[in-house]
Parts: C-alpha cells; structure tokens; sequence
C-alpha cells in the first residue's frame, strides 16, 4: 500500500490531544510526522517535501488573527498561499481538517473567509467531522467530490479512567446533593460562559457552578464580576491537565457548553467519554450531527438564556440516565478506529 512519507500538520498545539489522537496510526506505520506552529516553520517543513507527502491543514488562526490589522492579515494570507502553491507544484497533497465554519472571534473576517475558500479550492480532501457542514457553511463553498465524512473520535483510553463521583465532589467542595454543571476549557467569550452564569443564576434550582480552564485575566474578571453571591462556584482559572479532568467531569451533572457558533466539539465528546450529559444550543450543526442522541439536550439559540435556565430547571431530565448512554454512544468512536479510518485516507490521498 501507498502510503506518505512525511506528513507536514500545521497548526499542531501541543495542548491538543485531538491531533496526537487522529494521526497516531500514520506515526505508527511508519509517516513521519512533523508539527508546526508558525508561518516561519511550515515553511521550513514544506520546503523539502515533495510527491508522496502531505500537508495536514487544521485550523486557519495563526494566519488570519495573529496579524493586528486586516492589512497583516491579507500579507499572511498572501504567502501562506504561495507556500501551499510551491508544496503542490512539487507533488505534495493538501487535506484539510475543517474545524470551523469561520475562526471563533474573528477580527479579519474578510482574510478568514478568503483563506477558507482558498483552502477549499485548492484540498485534494477536506475531512469533515459533521454531517452538517455543507449546510453549516456560509461564507465559502465547499467543493463537490472532495468531502470526506469522518467523526470526531472519543476519548476512551486517551485520559485517565473515571474516579467515583463522592470523591470527586468532596476533593472539589462540591455539595454531595447539589446540581452541578460543569464549563470546562479555555474561557473565551465566543464559548458562551457568561450566558452560562446568568442562566445559573436565573434558574429557580441555583445550580453550582464548575468553571475550569485557560483564560485571559479580562475573561475571568467578567465571569468573576458576574457570579452573583447566591450562586455556589468553584473555579480554576488555569489550564486543566488531563490527569485532573477526571475529577471535574466525576463531580458534574451534566456538561454545558453555550458556544455561539459551533460546528464541531471535542467537548462534547471528552464529555461522553466520562458519561457526562452535555447541554448545547439548537444551531443547525449541534441538531445535524446529535439530533437523534438524547444524552445532548438542547436549548433556544435565540433565547439562550432563558431558554438555557430553563433546562436546568427541570427536575424531569435524568442525567444520570443520559449520561450513561453518553458513554455508550463514545464506545461506538474508538480512537483507534478512527485513527485507522483517517490513516486509510492519508494513503489514498497519496496513492498514484
């Protein structure tokens, strides 16, 4: 079998499990793998490639949004696309993994857009993971005959295992009885936190609050001004290592994530992986993708809050239930099989 010699990703973060997980197999049969961060270094990277390598693209904010100025933006677009041009004069494909319809909080739309319809343009395959991403998409098109549907994987076996649910409440001050839910993640505003605590502190039931992860002070300084005295919290306004995720999913209820635009989440899957029901808005991507799943329940995008208040009001949902068939539905996404599935398309995509 064909299969590539170098595999250039770029952006690849090092605080991303979902990248080490998605190319596992390839670095273990053999592709050389090679992460970038910037500009500078996928064009080292690329440099040498040739006929049997690929370029594994991810998400579009270190070109678009790192710049200050739309005029920065349209130069880092600009040579961004004559590195991907020289890579495929000599031979090396180009698959995409779309993440986002647009860069969260985008400040240089017009570039974001631009380098997302360049992108797709020139992809010899973009690998969705959302049934609903054709629909989903409105400020570029994609191209027919060049989409490949491949789920987001579980986290099974990639975290540490579950712990017991008394302990995680007692080691985290959380109230044996008490509603909690849980945001965990970075703390940015596009993710919705703030609707989130006023939802909290409109519901008639005064849920606790378990807020965890990365942040601007600025973020944590909103959220902070924001938590009424009457509503329980517990914080960590810092970065969440996987060793200590168990601990947070074990002492929740359910797992709310009140994203603004939102195509795709390893949230939610890390949170089926811990049979931990999730909360989401009704935004087409969210209804396409988990629709027919009822351990995700939905709230009015249009009412978030309000509408979100509500559903952590009602005392009818059993989320001990939904999360239990949370974990089921992460059993059917083994990392594993997935990896192997992306690995088979890397193979084609280099094949003769």
């Amino acid at each position: 079998m064909t299969r590539p010699g170098t595999i250039v990703v770029f952006p690849a973060y090092d605080d991303n499990p979902f990248l080490r997980l998605l190319l596992s197999v390839a670095k273990e049969r053999e592709s050389r793998i090679v992460s970038t961060v910037t500009l500078d270094e996928l064009e080292a990277a690329l440099k040498p490639l040739g006929a049997g390598d690929v370029l594994h693209w991810n998400w579009v904010a270190q070109v678009t949004q790192k710049p200050r100025t739309p005029w920065g933006a349209k130069r880092s677009v600009d040579r961004t696309l004559r590195m991907i041009d020289a890579a495929k004069g000599r031979g090396v494909r180009l698959v995409w993994t779309l993440h986002n319809t647009l860069s969260h909080d985008a400040r240089n739309a017009a570039q974001d857009a631009r380098l997302h319809q360049e992108l797709a343009d020139r992809a010899d395959v973009i690998h969705v993971m959302n049934r609903a991403t054709e629909s989903a998409v409105t400020d570029f098109t994609l191209p027919e005959g060049r989409i490949r549907y491949l789920p987001h994987p579980s986290y099974v076996g990639v975290y540490p295992p579950a712990v017991d649910r008394d302990r995680a409440r007692e080691r985290l001050g959380v109230a044996a009885d008490a509603f909690a839910v849980l945001a965990l993640g970075h703390m940015k505003r596009y993710k919705g936190v703030l609707d989130l605590v006023d939802a909290a502190a409109a519901a008639e039931r005064s849920p606790t609050l378990l807020l965890a992860g990365q942040g601007t002070p600025a973020d944590w300084k909103a959220i902070d001004s924001r938590i009424p005295s009457s509503l329980q919290s517990v914080r960590n306004p810092s970065y969440v290592p996987d060793g200590e995720a168990p601990w947070w999913f074990a002492a929740a209820d359910a797992v709310v994530l009140p994203y603004r635009r939102i195509l795709n989440s390893g949230s939610a899957m890390l949170a089926a992986t811990f049979a931990t029901a999730v909360v989401m808005p009704d935004e087409p991507a969210v209804v396409g993708e988990y629709g027919d799943q009822d351990w995700v329940v939905t709230f009015d995008r249009d009412d978030r809050v309000r509408s979100l208040a509500a559903v952590l009001d009602d005392t009818s949902i059993e989320w001990a239930a939904k999360g239990a068939r949370a974990a089921e539905f992460a059993a059917t996404l083994p990392p594993r099989e997935i990896a192997e599935r992306f690995d088979d398309l890397l193979c084609e995509v280099v094949r003769p």
